[in-house]
Order: C-alpha cells, then sequence, then structure tokens
C-alpha cells in the first residue's frame, strides 16, 4: 500500500497532503505515513461500533437538541420518534441548501443513519429517489430501521459500499449530500473526482462539515478517533472551495460558524460545471 503522499494526482493543491511539521511522528515525505486504506478502515470499523454502541468513547454531541439548533424544521422534528434522535450526528444543517424537483436522483453519501433522507422524504413536495450509500453496514441497517415505520421505503435506497469508488455509471444524480464526510477521506481529490462522475452537469453537492481555523498541531493527524470526528482531515474554508474548483465545480455558497480555536462548522453548495438543468439549491435560512 502507497502512503497517502502518493496518491494525489499532481493537479490537486498541495494542501490536501495534509502536510505536518518535519520531525512528526508518522512523517514521510512530509505528509501523514499512515495508508488511505488503513485510516478509512478504522474510520469504518469505528462508525460500526458507534451505531452498534460500543465506541469505546463519549458520542459526539448530536441528538434532537443539535437538531433544533441547527435549524431544521420543528414540523419535521416532531414526526420522528425521540429515540430515534440519539443516531443523529451530523456536522450542520444541508436540509435547507437542497429542493429536489419530480424524477431527481439524490445520492445521500456517508449517509450514516438517514436522517437528511428521511427528512427530506417527509417534506417532499414531488416523487423523487435517494440513495443512501455508507461503507459500514451496521449504520445502512439502522437507516433502514429509521425509514420502515415511516414510510414504505419506495425510492429509499441503501448501498454498502466507498465513496472513493462509487458503483454508480456517469451522470445518475442530481444532487449529493455530503454531512460530516468530506473530511473522513484522506484522499480528498478521489473523492471529488468521483463526485464529478456520478453527477449531471449542473448538478449539486450540498456539505457539511468542520474547517479549520488555523494550521492544525501535528498530533491531530496522529490520533485516529480525531480523522473520525472530522477533525484531522479538515481543511480551510478557502482551500474547501479551491479543492471542488480543482476538481471541476463551482462554489454555489458557504456558511461558515465558529466553533471554538481551532474549527469552524461550514455549510457548502457547490455546482458541477456545465448546464444547470433546472436545479437550484434553497436559499440558506436568514
Amino acid at each position: 500500500m502507497k502512503p497517502i503522499c502518493g496518491r494525489f494526482p499532481k493537479k490537486w493543491p498541495e494542501f490536501l497532503k495534509f502536510r505536518l511539521p518535519a520531525g512528526a511522528p508518522g512523517n514521510n515525505c512530509g505528509t501523514y505515513a499512515i495508508t488511505g486504506r488503513t485510516m478509512k478502515k478504522y474510520i469504518r470499523e469505528f462508525y460500526e461500533r458507534l451505531y452498534l454502541g460500543g465506541s469505546g468513547g463519549a458520542r459526539a454531541v448530536g441528538g434532537k437538541s443539535l437538531a433544533i439548533e441547527l435549524g431544521y424544521p420543528s414540523r419535521l422534528i416532531d414526526m420522528l420518534p425521540d429515540e430515534m434522535w440519539e443516531d443523529f450526528l451530523p456536522c450542520g444543517n444541508v436540509f435547507s441548501r437542497i429542493d429536489p424537483k419530480g424524477g431527481d436522483k439524490l445520492l445521500n453519501l456517508g449517509c450514516g443513519a438517514g436522517f437528511d433522507s428521511i427528512l427530506l422524504k417527509l417534506s417532499a413536495r414531488a416523487e423523487f429517489t435517494v440513495v443512501n450509500l455508507d461503507s459500514a453496514f451496521p449504520v445502512l441497517a439502522k437507516a433502514n430501521k429509521a425509514a420502515l415505520p415511516i414510510f414504505s421505503g419506495e425510492g429509499f435506497d441503501l448501498v454498502c459500499a466507498d465513496g472513493a469508488g462509487l458503483p454508480f455509471a456517469p451522470g445518475s444524480f442530481d444532487w449529493i449530500i455530503l454531512n460530516g464526510v468530506f473530511n473522513l477521506f484522506p484522499d480528498k481529490g478521489e473523492l471529488i473526482e468521483e463526485m464529478n462522475r456520478v453527477l449531471k452537469p449542473g448538478g449539486i453537492v450540498a456539505g457539511a462539515d468542520l474547517s479549520r481555523r488555523t494550521l492544525l498541531p501535528g498530533y491531530f493527524a496522529d490520533e485516529p478517533d480525531a480523522w473520525a470526528w472530522c477533525m484531522s482531515g479538515a481543511v480551510s474554508e478557502e482551500e474547501l472551495i479551491e479543492a471542488f474548483k480543482a476538481g471541476g465545480f463551482s462554489k454555489l455558497d458557504t456558511a461558515a460558524e465558529n466553533m471554538d480555536e481551532f474549527f469552524d462548522r461550514t455549510v457548502f453548495t457547490f455546482r458541477k460545471d456545465g448546464s444547470e438543468a433546472g436545479r437550484k439549491p434553497q436559499n440558506p435560512p436568514t
């Protein structure tokens, strides 16, 4: 297995290589020496344990109170039983950025328990299909269990696969949700290329994740759980925009909310270059 530093196409910006200070533990040709495959395996197993109730550590702050804080519609929040909300672990509110039209196809990449998908289906003004994809099978089982009591599941598909090798034909989707997922990929260029491939021209990525306010201390990169909680893989808001631009996308919107000295919570939408095909993102909440 090649280290991450050997896997980036030359066209991708240098910051995507997550450079550590010289002499930092794990430093290899100036980048984090762990292989992308090893890190992705750790993250997948981390979330399998988390959703099975045995993560070995406390859950991040989430649940119903976070949904309210992030501005998810209260009428939809109240439609779901309280016990379901313990599996709600987003990085931000992408719901407000998405407005599928009749016949649209939406990919929830790294879907978790499928909350964004379920809420979108409950609020749908038109029939559309959502494909929920996650690399951790127990996570998909949670999404299926959550969806079945609420609606028949028609137009609500589940796929177990890696986001860096999406099992879909080019131009399959009108929308991609990426909520708390972007930072989990050591090779972000690979992820962006795959999203570009499976989106139709003019298709939209609506996402949320932590963005870093400053260079992170080296110890972040050496802590696997910090990768799993979207911290060590964070880029700055400017780097996020540059990465999507390099991958054939145009910025529609980014909005950052300060979390602490290291991180902002950033919600973003990018459109794949090409015809808009009639798709328009929702206006951000005011």
